[in-house]
């Protein structure tokens, strides 16, 4: 990759992932940072680098790479006398994402469980709410613990092995046997 300007091809690639990145309501410039990264051929790179390849302003490649950053999407790295911020895509981006979703429900599901435990008199409709609500984020947070160990063992395998059609049965049972309902 050239380091002073971009490929039709990866200008074209960048605005894919970026398209494809808002729909699932992620920030436009974070998209376009995070494609760069993921498209480069290059170990890493600079915020200067980023800044002037994708022709944005370094405050707004920073707002970009904090937000990557806090979301596992990227990694900071250093270089031995080098004052410079540089980046790199993490190698499962994707299992990144899933880590991120996960961790989202968890402190939701801590807010609504906190928010129970402060309301004990509270009318029906508010209690019934925050009860369905913070068992719905632990329901979710089993689902996506078993979806993220599904991904690792699928990504582990052979390039053209199809994807599960179903959770393997071990996973099913895990997921009956971790189920608060299950144990009521």
């Amino acid at each position: 990759m050239d380091m002073n300007e971009l490929s039709d091809e990866i200008r074209s690639f960048i605005d894919r992932f970026t398209d494809a990145w808002e729909l699932m309501r992620g920030k436009r410039m974070n998209g376009r940072v995070l494609a760069l990264l993921i498209i480069t051929d290059e170990p890493h790179l600079s915020s200067e680098d980023l800044g002037r390849l994708l022709d944005t302003s370094p405050g707004t490649i920073s707002t970009a790479t904090r937000a990557l950053l806090g979301s596992g999407y990227i990694t900071k790295v250093s270089k031995s006398n080098s004052r410079a911020t540089y980046f790199r895509a993490e190698d499962d981006v994707w299992g990144a994402f899933l880590s991120r979703e996960k961790l989202g429900l968890q402190r939701m599901e801590e807010v609504l469980t906190a928010a129970r435990s402060t309301e004990p008199g509270s009318e029906p409709a508010p209690a019934r709410r925050l009860r369905n609500g913070s068992r719905y984020m632990a329901w979710v947070d089993q689902y996506h613990r078993n979806v993220l160990e599904q991904w690792k063992q699928y990504r582990d395998q052979e390039e053209d092995t199809p994807p599960p059609k179903e959770l393997p049965a071990e996973m099913q049972a895990s997921i009956r046997r971790d189920d608060p309902r299950e144990s009521s």
